[in-house]
């Protein structure tokens, strides 16, 4: 049986989700409540902001509805006499975490799943996520739900993968996140060729919901900056792969390419070659690949000079080599590590992504855990690791204007912490309590 969705067919099963997460009241689920008074000031706190500086000891932070209404001083300003006040005395407050890097589609089984999956997220202190191609239908509707706080979620933001048509008979990975519809032409899983006709391909994959695309294997580098320019002009962001196979890295960020994602990936920029086969990604020469070679540090410098942001995708390699060792090159990590050190001191924007944003079976989403790699690998401090985390992932999903630091006018998504981050990257564990969209989240859901 299949049903209509947004006028594409579903599989039932999948149209059950998307009904159930798109209308939570259906079946007896309840809305979070509401009745918050209009104004609450969180006082006596040690800001971490986001912007870079350094903790501010004694901050007052107004949240009004979803927004910040101000910051300030303790005692600078008088706080309204209907607010509900907090005594943050003992605590800190970074902005609310985002993991810019994060694959959703096929991580839960059903709505339930879902639900309880995006509160898991929030109560870990995340409240925005970047998906990195998966199935529109499922993510629309979430990020709906996310936007309308329906539900306690990230905010969601997604991109419209495109690749060349080979990549769509090579990787099983397809089937999952396109269902029911003809392998490589849903607008959000798009076979590109000489023959696509491109402004209506991006057309198609901004009606689909879509923040960018993302660029991912067997394009040449003509069709790269076709697309990268065509998206730019619809107002799209461009998400890739430091290396798309076979256009490399030097040619994607002279492309204008937003976001570069897998700093491992940066290798074949020195390779006598790059391959046509994409399923290579991760095989790269590590061992014998300066980090500093000078093909590498230009990459690097083309980036700062366009403001690029790499997408470092540390823990994910770490893990790769201690648990799978033979799915990539010996050294990947190690080396990854090396060149996103040397782009944080070049001045590239470096973000914080996990590629695999855990489970609920977890202590805490592994963001966590990428910020620790960034501080104990590539040279952060625990500040500028929260930054990534924070500002810089911002900047990678298109948030800039409304999320990543504490400042008026931003969405009340905050971190309250019962430890000092800024001595231990770690102690962003220690969450008390988190606010997303000016809603109070306690872990455990009390």
């Amino acid at each position: 049986m299949r049903s209509a969705y947004c006028g594409t067919a579903v599989p039932a099963a999948a149209f059950a989700l998307l009904a159930a997460v798109a209308c939570p009241n259906a079946g007896g689920a309840q809305r979070p409540s509401r009745s918050r008074p209009h104004v609450t000031a969180l006082t006596h706190a040690t800001l971490i902001d986001g912007t870079g500086a350094g903790p501010q000891v004694g901050r007052t932070v107004l949240v009004q509805g979803k927004r910040i209404l101000s910051v300030f001083p303790d005692g600078a300003r008088p706080i309204p006499d209907s607010a509900t006040v907090e005594d943050l005395s003992g605590k800190w407050v970074i902005p609310g975490i985002m993991d810019a890097h994060v694959h959703m589609t096929g991580a839960a089984p059903d709505a339930a799943g879902y639900e309880k999956l995006m509160r898991w997220m929030v109560e870990g202190g995340v409240v925005a996520i970047r998906d990195m191609a998966g199935d529109s239908r499922v993510l629309s509707s979430l990020a709906r739900s996310a936007m309308l706080d329906e539900i306690v979620s990230p905010d969601i933001r997604y991109s419209a993968l495109m690749a060349g048509p080979t990549f769509f008979a090579e990787d099983a990975r397809v089937a999952s996140t396109s269902e029911a519809v003809l392998v490589g032409a849903a607008p959000w899983m798009r076979a590109v060729d000489e023959t696509t006709a491109i402004p209506l391909a991006v057309a198609e994959a901004k009606g689909a919901g879509a923040t960018a695309l993302k660029l991912y294997a067997n394009l040449p580098a003509d069709v790269v900056a076709g697309l990268t320019a065509e998206a730019h002009r619809q107002g799209l962001l461009v998400w890739a792969h430091a290396t798309v196979f076979p256009t490399g890295p030097s040619e994607e960020a002279a492309d204008g390419v937003d976001v570069l994602s897998h700093t491992a990936y940066l290798v074949w920029e020195a390779a006598p070659r790059v391959p046509q086969d994409y399923t290579v990604r991760a095989k790269g020469d590590f061992e014998h690949t300066r980090p500093d070679a000078p093909r590498i540090l230009a990459v690097l410098d083309s980036m700062k000079a366009r403001g690029e942001i790499l997408d470092a995708t540390l823990r994910v390699f770490e893990d790769e080599e201690a648990h799978t060792p033979d799915a990539a090159g010996k050294g990947i990590a190690e080396w990854g590590a090396a060149v996103t050190r040397l782009a944080h001191e070049r001045g590239v924007l470096v973000d914080a992504g996990t590629d695999n944003m855990g489970s609920p079976e977890d202590t805490v989403p592994n963001v966590h855990r990428e910020m620790a790699s960034l501080v104990d690998h590539a040279g952060f401090t625990p500040v500028e690791a929260i930054g990534a985390a924070t500002r810089v992932a911002a900047m990678t999903m298109g948030l800039e204007a409304t999320h990543g630091t504490v400042s008026a006018g931003k969405m009340a998504d905050l971190v309250v912490l019962s430890a000092d981050p800024a001595t231990d990257i770690r102690n962003t564990r220690a969450i008390v309590e988190v606010w997303k969209h000016g809603q109070r989240v306690v872990p455990g859901g009390k």
